[in-house]
């Protein structure tokens, strides 16, 4: 692993993180002596949780809940092995986003809120070059809403990959269930009421109806 990476001074852009991955080191050595390449996934993670340690921790509970839902939808097991590596990114975008914004306790400002909303195309253009296409698309569309009215490009409906459909439903009912600077954690009651309240217009019905399945059957809740 390269030196530390400072987040403070300046605001890491997507350019600078695309660089700090070109600068990783080929090889780095395991405890057994052995040498092995670490992947941009690696570095990613390592540099969300130096950034946030609790997105990082969201990122591991959303790819989990994701895999879940992937088989509760009959996805093909290599489909779910991309859900899941692309809920473990979703968030990477936001390592560009002033840390202040997102510990913000009152409304955004529209700049601000404009730079939150560019989280997934940030996110996009550090990983398109190192993983699978389906990967980085999901991570691009996973803000994109059934009604049409989510982000980047407003696609609506069956335009949108089912993978990006699950881990919207996955990455927010997650974020119900964790605390925020402006309100305590929900109850996995209010959380899966607020999710199927959605459902039809910002999340799949179906895939809402299998987030409740697996919640009253495992009791699924935020670590």
């Amino acid at each position: 692993m390269s030196e530390e990476f400072d987040f403070d001074h300046p605001t890491p852009t997507v350019e600078g993180i695309r660089a700090r991955l070109a600068a990783t080191p080929a090889f780095e050595t395991n405890p057994d002596g052995s040498t092995r390449r670490p992947s941009a996934i690696t570095v990613l993670l390592s540099l969300l949780e130096q950034r946030d340690r609790r997105a990082a921790e969201h990122a591991f509970r959303v790819a989990e809940l994701s895999s879940s839902l992937g088989i509760a939808m009959e996805l093909r097991p290599v489909r779910i092995a991309r859900l899941r590596m692309a809920a473990l990114l979703h968030d990477v975008g936001k390592l560009v986003v002033p840390e202040e914004v997102f510990s913000k306790a009152g409304p955004l400002s529209d700049e601000e809120w404009l730079r939150v909303k560019s989280h997934p195309e940030y996110a996009f253009q550090m990983i398109a070059s190192s993983v699978h296409p389906e990967v980085a698309e999901t991570v691009l569309k996973h803000c994109e809403r059934i009604d049409g009215k989510g982000y980047p490009y407003g696609e609506s409906g069956e335009e949108i990959p089912m993978p990006s459909r699950i881990l919207l439903v996955a990455d927010a009912y997650d974020a119900m269930l964790s605390p925020r600077p402006y309100r305590l954690p929900l109850s996995v009651d209010d959380a899966l009421n607020n999710i199927s309240a959605g459902a039809g217009s910002q999340f799949d019905g179906h895939v809402v109806e299998a987030l409740t399945l697996i919640a009253e059957h495992e009791g699924w809740a935020a670590a």
